[in-house]
């Protein structure tokens, strides 16, 4: 079992900054990139804080809206990446989770938080929840009876089934908004997108449905408002990986129709873009700009930094904590969408012309 003795020793800081960070103590100061760190570090080693003794008891005289609050919360944390592959620290939803948990724990919902990772693709797996957190693309029946019977529901990144869930995720036509505009300030009007497949999982089924991706698609609505024909400045690669971002660069420099601005979908396209232009002897910030999503920690570490927009994984998953926190303490029974703000990250991949 990880512990905060074993994310210190990790991350090279005590165990009261690690307890700290992990429990978004807003009088504790601390740098960023500190913050990031310690945050990615216990995603990646699967960090379970279990059962939390809080401050003091959600009772119903303190929140007689909603007097029925049970003693014990029991919360599932559903995304297929914990069983479907090994995690990174740098994976965005790990950073989101990891925001999700130490959020809640600081919230007076209840005596006791229960989180429970959902590995089995079954709804009996959520018979007994009294909240449900959703993290990612998966496609839940809203009526089923162990679904309908959980209380305080909350999606990240996808949109439930006729609303009927809070949504949480970030608003990408203001994020490619974001990105033209940069180009467009330093002289780039031709501007490419290379993005990757997007795909909606049915829950149960374990059928994964293949869509356009939200980015390609605001990407697609900028070129047509401005009469350019997107099938010649959007190129779609199977994933969003660092691999495919290579591939697909490497075979569009090797047809010369690459355009001298690309918006990447993610830092990690962005990342494998680097090593075919330098074999292709094109200077990333000088003969190409380039900016990526995601701001993962290794952006900055590159040569040239790369330009991004921060999609700002921990205050999405505060978001998603505050959202269920409303639901359970003030009784809100209506669905909302939230937009986290993003942020553009300006380096030296993207210059003036």
């Amino acid at each position: 079992m990880v512990t905060l003795n074993d994310i210190a020793a990790a991350c090279d800081v005590s165990r009261t900054t690690v307890s700290r960070v992990l429990s978004q103590d807003p009088g504790f100061s601390v740098s960023p990139q500190t913050r990031e760190l310690i945050l990615t570090t216990a995603a990646s080693m699967n960090y379970k804080p279990g059962q939390r003794k809080l401050k003091s008891k959600a009772s119903p005289e303190k929140h007689p809206e909603n007097a029925d609050l049970p003693s014990i919360l029991k919360i599932g944390m559903l995304n297929f990446d914990f069983k479907t592959r090994e995690v990174k620290a740098s994976d965005y939803y790990n950073a989101v989770c990891a925001s999700v948990i130490s959020a809640l724990q600081d919230l007076d919902l209840a005596a006791r938080i229960e989180f429970r990772y959902i590995l089995k693709d079954s709804y009996e797996e959520l018979a007994d929840l009294d909240a449900l957190v959703v993290l990612g693309k998966i496609h839940l029946d809203p009526d089923h009876p162990f679904v309908s019977r959980i209380r305080y529901k909350v999606s990240i990144d996808y949109i439930s089934p006729e609303n009927q869930f809070d949504s949480v995720r970030p608003d990408f036509y203001r994020v490619i908004q974001m990105a033209v505009e940069h180009f467009q300030a330093n002289g780039h009007h031709d501007i490419g997108y290379i993005g990757g497949c997007d795909f909606i999982t049915q829950f149960s089924y374990g059928k994964r449905e293949r869509t356009q991706d939200i980015r390609q698609l605001a990407f697609r609505d900028y070129c047509l408002k401005h009469h350019v024909d997107p099938d010649s400045r959007i190129w779609i690669t199977d994933t969003f990986s660092a691999e495919d971002g290579y591939r697909i660069t490497d075979q569009l420099l090797e047809k010369h129709t690459l355009p001298d601005a690309i918006l990447f979908g993610s830092d990690d396209l962005a990342l494998g873009s680097y090593q075919a232009f330098h074999e292709h002897a094109i200077k990333i910030g000088e003969d190409v700009s380039i900016i990526g999503i995601d701001n993962m920690p290794f952006s900055r570490f590159l040569n040239p930094a790369l330009t991004t927009i921060a999609l700002n994984p921990v205050l999405v998953g505060r978001s998603a904590a505050y959202a269920l926190a409303s639901q359970i303490l003030q009784g809100r029974n209506f669905p909302l969408t939230i937009h986290p703000p993003v942020e553009l990250i300006e380096r030296k991949s993207c210059r003036k012309r």
